[in-house]
């Protein structure tokens, strides 16, 4: 099997989440994770820090949802060169 471009695989990604957040069952569940994942809400918590943080990456999460259903497939060059488009590795000993 041939490996995919950057290109491929990010059309294929955004087909993926546009596929399942479509139609009225994952319109439902997009709307209930915006909701639960604080999409619009206050994500800190006074006097909590560990709180915010959790509350950040449940934001975090819609974010990254809806990035993938709203992406502009025309910013693609020719060359399926783009821009990092991936969440940065860690370092094994991080």
């Amino acid at each position: 099997m041939a490996k995919q471009t950057d290109s491929e695989r990010i059309k294929q990604r955004n087909m993926d989440f546009v596929q399942t957040f479509s139609g009225p069952h994952g319109e439902r569940v997009l709307a209930y994770l915006s909701v639960f994942c604080l999409k619009k809400g206050n994500t800190f918590i006074l006097g909590s820090p560990d709180k915010s943080a959790f509350n950040e990456g449940a934001r975090a999460v819609i974010l990254e949802i809806d990035h993938w259903i709203e992406y502009d497939l025309s910013t693609l060059d020719e060359m399926g060169e783009t821009d990092n488009t991936e969440p940065e590795e860690r370092e094994p000993n991080e």
